[in-house]
């Protein structure tokens, strides 16, 4: 800019000089404000090595249990997490997908396995996980969406065992804080909602109005249902969306249930302290050791439990480190083995592709103050385009192929793009990890039209993967293999899904505005007819793209049952006071996102250990 480089003639003392200097001073000092309350690294308040609970890992689910658990004022708690506070970009809602290439998160990639993500930079998955308070609920797209009784099913086995819906629907509640006046002022779907919990949620709020209505009305004459809460019964329909974001800034785990406690004196918390190993006695867990920032070996010890919640990838990780894991697998890296479990297995993912639309509503591309106006006003107010995710209608669709399913088949989330986007092709290579051949064709479909891309997600995979250790080095990132569509059914669910979806194009809505189907041209696929079966079937192996949900890797479920990890109180088989909680225990993956699923695990769990050592004090009493 020219008045940066010549002298400014406005004499620095006159009214007007002394605004204009007011304001810069102002927007310089404002961006120190954009924090939050995060709990100091309290190594210095440890004076023995003795706890009653050790709770590895402070993410969506540790943070949680942490709060819960040091409501007991007698319990002495210990949460170790290998990272840090959340960065600025995690608090401002319109900079999630900006957290995930930074040094604060896990990027794991997936092994190459040839058959999916060909159009991927080396063929494979990009899978980021959180390295921070608040975990992977720290840098997700903020949606809170919690399915309905017919994804829990697989996990109610028997009468009591505390996974029937009425049970899980409570826990869901106990959380939750509903701000969102459409659904308070409604006495029917404020029963579905949880208001005196931590976690505040809200409606997510998007720029584009138009955009939004024109695609709901779009679904609508396809015949889809509106929702008026896709928090509901059911989630077969279109809806508007709800997530952690209130007031301009992310809600998680961590603002919502750490931040708030990180004063009570029973809780002690380690950052930055990576956990390698749990110690165990007699096959029963009684301590961790672990490894602080400057490499200094450490190690604490649990009267109680150690509660291993590391989230679906770094838990199975931890636990094989341990020698709780497939015989066969230890036994080749030289671990001892203390128990052969199918740790790592039943790996389950939500996968999807883009499919691209261009369109005409003769919207305009951004002026090149635009972003310079918006950072001013979320510093001044946190409020405008980066309060919110700017590129995201605020809805969702939910269809069955063929319908009249009572659990969905695909879930569609949408972005859509003002003509010539600047961060279209850096999206593309970024987050979703296409090549530059994938990356330019969506940056030309935007260079002269807007552009809408629809997501189209598997929601009940049938496929199921596994993760591996890579050696023995606990900072090694393991073996990931998703094994994306490796069951016939779930290629063919979703290339007829696909087909229902794209047939969005040809109502009334979309074609008043020019909407157009665009083609994504790869070698592999070129010589196939454009919509057709083979055409869908090798784009969903060319644009393989993960939606960030892997769980299942350490799997709930009955003691006799081979494929089981923990019961159904989310104790690990065969071990003494170790204790797993957080995704990776689903029997099945849900049909929708799943940090609100994983919150309520936390909540379960927390209640199963109180009540266990509860009744464990009383019978000692007598």
């Amino acid at each position: 800019m020219a008045c940066l480089s010549n002298p400014c003639s406005l004499p620095s003392h006159s009214s007007a000089g002394a605004a204009f200097v007011n304001l810069v001073t102002h927007l310089m000092t404002a961006q120190c404000f954009i924090t939050e309350p995060w709990p100091e690294n309290q190594r210095h308040r440890i004076k023995d090595d003795k706890f009653d609970f050790i709770i590895v890992g402070s993410g969506t689910a540790g943070s949680i249990i942490a709060n819960r658990l040091t409501q007991i004022e007698e319990w002495k708690v210990l949460l170790v997490e290998a990272g840090d506070n959340p960065p600025v970009e995690s608090i401002i809602p319109n900079f999630s997908g900006a957290t995930h290439r930074l040094d604060q998160v896990w990027q794991y990639f997936t092994e190459k396995d040839e058959t999916t993500n060909k159009g991927c930079f080396d063929g494979k998955s990009f899978w980021p996980r959180g390295k921070m308070l608040g975990g992977t609920g720290s840098i997700n797209g903020l949606l809170h969406m919690k399915g309905s009784p017919g994804d829990y099913k697989p996990w109610h086995l028997k009468d009591g065992d505390g996974w029937d819906w009425q049970s899980i629907k409570k826990y869901f509640m106990k959380s939750e804080k509903m701000v969102d006046p459409l659904i308070l002022n409604n006495p029917e779907l404020r029963n579905n909602h949880g208001t005196d919990g931590e976690f505040v949620v809200d409606k997510l709020n998007f720029t584009h109005t138009e955009i939004a209505n024109k695609l709901i009305n779009a679904y609508l004459e396809m015949g889809l249902t509106y929702l008026d809460d896709l928090n509901g019964p059911t989630q077969m329909g279109i809806g508007r969306l709800q997530g952690g974001n209130h007031k301009g800034r992310r809600v998680s785990t961590a603002t919502a249930f750490l931040n708030p406690i990180k004063n009570r004196d029973n809780l002690y918390i380690l950052k930055n302290t990576f956990v390698n190993q749990i110690i165990f006695e007699d096959s029963k867990a009684v301590g961790i050791k672990a490894t602080d920032i400057k490499g200094k070996s450490l190690k604490f010890y649990a009267s109680k439990e150690v509660i291993v919640s590391a989230g679906a990838v770094n838990t199975p990780v931890l636990l094989m480190l341990s020698g709780i894991g497939p015989k066969q697998h230890l036994e080749e890296l030289k671990i001892e083995v203390v128990a052969d479990l199918p740790v790592g297995e039943n790996l389950q993912d939500h996968v999807r592709i883009p499919v691209p639309v261009t369109l005409n509503t003769r919207a305009k591309q951004l002026s090149d103050t635009f972003w310079l106006k918006a950072a001013a006003q979320y510093l001044l107010e946190q409020d405008g385009p980066h309060a919110i995710n700017f590129d995201q209608p605020n809805i969702n669709a939910f269809i069955s192929v063929p319908d009249g399913k009572k659990l969905p088949d695909v879930q569609i989330d949408h972005n859509y793009f003002l003509p010539n986007t600047s961060y279209v092709y850096p999206m593309c290579r970024n987050i979703m990890s296409f090549t530059d051949e994938i990356c330019k064709q969506f940056e030309e479909m935007n260079a002269n039209s807007e552009m809408i891309i629809f997501f189209v997600s598997l929601c009940r995979p049938y496929s199921r993967g596994k993760i591996l250790l890579r050696s023995k080095i606990p900072t090694d990132h393991p073996k990931i293999y998703p094994k994306y569509f490796n069951d016939k059914q779930d290629m063919d669910i979703f290339i007829e899904s696909l087909k229902r979806v794209t047939d969005i194009v040809d109502t009334k809505i979309f074609k008043e505005i020019g909407a157009k189907l665009e083609r994504i041209k790869f070698k592999d696929c070129n010589n196939f007819e454009f919509r057709s079966d083979d055409y869908w079937e090798c784009m969903a192996r060319t644009l393989t793209y993960n939606v960030y949900h892997p769980v299942g890797t350490a799997k709930m479920g009955a003691a006799d049952n081979p494929t089981s990890v923990v019961d159904n109180e989310l104790r690990v088989l065969g071990i003494k006071d170790l204790r797993v909680v957080d995704a990776s225990i689903m029997p099945t993956i849900t049909s929708v996102n799943t940090n609100a699923p994983t919150m309520m695990i936390a909540e379960r769990g927390a209640d199963f250990i109180k009540l266990e050592h509860v009744l464990r004090k009383t019978k000692d009493e007598f």
